[in-house]
Order: structure tokens, then sequence, then C-alpha cells
């Protein structure tokens, strides 16, 4: 399964682009208001020859293999939460993530504020109750993990990681893992070096 993408985008569409990772070509579906960051987490225009990165959902269905495209972990966090509710595809979900950052989707569902999911094409009554019914209690819980991995500090980390041979999607899931109290990047690199499976 493909869940991370790194490369140079070579044609847009409205919701989709095509992304080449040494020398291969992925069409990768995205959300329309998708602000595009480059590999050193600066956000840039969506550009054809720019550099992205994308956290990937990889739809596998009987006639058909999709990739959906997210900006963050987080994006695809909420993105998976979205289709484990039964009558949300991967479509809409993009749908509701063009329409409302991770933020305001996790306010309006805790809120029950069911009027603003059925302001997303495609998203009635009945299923907008389904969904708070579905994700309340989920994200109450903390179910989107938050990887602040867009800070200088993070960034930092990261790049002294790469020289180390990691790749970004490899330490993200360590990163919301680290002790609070690691207050440098030494520690904080002994710490994942102690942690991972490398």
């Amino acid at each position: 399964m493909i869940s991370y993408l790194c490369g140079t985008i070579k044609f847009i569409a409205p919701n989709w682009l095509i992304l080449d990772v040494n020398g291969v070509g992925y069409k990768v579906y995205i959300t329309t208001n998708y602000e595009l960051r480059t590999t050193k987490f600066r956000s840039s225009k969506l550009e054809v020859n720019s550099s992205a990165e994308l956290y990937v959902y990889h739809h596998i269905r009987e006639d058909a293999s999709d990739l959906y495209g997210l900006e963050t972990p987080e994006e695809l966090q909420m993105f998976e939460l979205l289709i484990s509710v039964s009558g949300v595809g991967p479509k809409m979900a993009m749908n509701i993530l063009s329409t409302y950052d991770v933020n305001k989707i996790t306010q309006i569902i805790i809120n029950s504020d069911a009027s603003s999911l059925t302001a997303v094409s495609g998203v009635g009554k009945k299923l907008s109750m389904k969904m708070i019914l579905d994700l309340k209690s989920k994200l109450d819980s903390g179910a989107i993990n938050s990887f602040d991995d867009f800070d200088n500090s993070s960034q930092d980390l990261f790049d002294a990681l790469e020289s180390l041979g990691y790749k970004k999607h490899e330490v993200s899931s360590l990163l919301a893992k680290i002790p609070s109290d690691l207050d440098t990047i030494e520690k904080k690199v002994r710490w994942i070096l102690k942690h991972s499976k490398k």
C-alpha cells in the first residue's frame, strides 16, 4: 500500500495532479483548496515542476486503484476517519476536506453541528447525523494525533534524521511520542534512534 509520495509535480488539474517520483508518474486526487508544501515544509503554490510531498490513502477496488493525497498526517487521519462512516466514500471525504480544515471538522462533529456538514455537496441530513454519531466519541478521545512537524525545530530534527538515512514519513509517528522534557535536537534524535526499528 502506498502511504506517502515525494516528487515533482508534472501536471495539475482542478482536483488531481500527476506526481513524478523517480521517473514514475502517479495520478493523485487532491482537495480543491490544497496549498501544497515543498519538501522543506514551506508553503508554496501548486505549480508544475515544484517539489511536493503527499500523505496518501491508497483506495483499492475491484475495478480501480486510486490515490488520494493529503497535505498533512492530520488530514490523512481525518480522511480515514471520514471514510470509516458507512455512506462516506473517498470523493465525499475529499469534498469535506475541501470545505473545512481538520480543526473545523473536529469542532463541527464534537458540537453536533449537522447544518455545517449538510453545506458540503453530497452530504444530506441523515448522513450528517450518522457522521456525528459515528465520529464524535472518536474525536473526543483524541483520534487525530497532532504532529506539529512544520515548525523550525521539527524541521531541524527532520534534517538531522535525514542525514542518518531516515525518511520524513518514517519519523512522523514517533514525533507525537517524543517526551516533552526532551528539549534539544540531540536528545530527541537519541530518543528516536533508541525507539525506532532502524
